[in-house]
């Protein structure tokens, strides 16, 4: 049986309708993170997209919503037999769904399950403090999520109330925000008018944030364990040493 690397593994996801979103404009960030504390060496960038419609937003990897969309066209013409291996690669499996009615539900993926779980409402402080950012004019306001304290630059100029991740509420679109430490940084570095339609995956498993965060700490605890146990045994994974390797630095993550 072919060994699968536990990083590529990619299950087919059921693309059934769900919480959908018609974009008119994507507005693209660089995300910078570190996954070990330790090592500020050690970074990792990503193009994330939030496609707005005005009212509500999705925000996931670019990369991913080009896999996705590949993926629903061949199984709109019956095409089942996909190569994952050539599509484009994802670093980061998160999305966020922002409703018309402001709710925030956080989608992310252990292994090859999606679990969806909604998030509370960030309390933003205003300063006075203000600066431009290329062709913005910004304002700071910081607020503290996952006890760490996150310093926003939004603009007025683009009257919206998103932002990057679970960064919503402003009065102004976020350009920038990051942490003290500088272990997560969105910046915004495109805005380009899209006319799609986005959709959630319908099949997430609904949960809350605790639990969640506990069968993410369960799966660190015993990765190729945790793995196994997830895909059963009609997948044979790589060494297992080989697996706990790459994920034992990983101690940072945003819920």
């Amino acid at each position: 049986m072919k060994k699968i690397v536990l990083m590529l593994i990619i299950s087919i996801t059921s693309f059934i309708q769900a919480q959908e979103v018609k974009s008119h404009t994507a507005f693209y960030y660089k995300y910078t993170f570190m996954r070990d504390s330790l090592d500020k060496g050690r970074k990792f960038d990503e193009t994330m997209v939030l496609l707005s419609d005005g009212k509500e937003s999705i925000y996931k990897s670019f990369s991913k919503m080009r896999r996705d969309s590949i993926v629903q066209s061949n199984f709109a013409k019956g095409n089942y037999s996909i190569n994952f291996a050539a599509m484009p690669q994802a670093r980061v499996n998160h999305e966020v769904f922002y409703s018309v009615d402001k709710k925030i539900k956080i989608l992310d993926k252990i292994v090859n399950k999606f679990y969806g779980y909604p998030a509370e409402t960030i309390n933003w402080t205003i300063e006075n403090e203000k600066k431009k950012i290329g062709e913005f004019n910004c304002q700071k306001a910081v607020c503290t999520l996952d006890n760490r304290k996150f310093i926003a630059w939004f603009t007025s100029d683009i009257p919206s109330n998103d932002g990057p991740f679970r960064f919503k509420g402003l009065p102004g679109l976020i350009v920038e925000v990051y942490d003290l430490n500088s272990y997560f940084t969105f910046s915004l570095i495109g805005i380009k008018k899209q006319n799609l339609i986005i959709t959630l995956p319908k099949n997430f498993i609904e949960t809350t944030k605790a639990n969640f965060i506990k069968e993410r700490t369960d799966f660190y605890a015993d990765p190729a364990g945790k793995a196994k146990m997830y895909m059963g045994n009609s997948v044979q994974l790589a060494d297992p040493k080989v697996i706990n390797e790459k994920f034992k630095k990983d101690n940072l993550f945003l819920n």
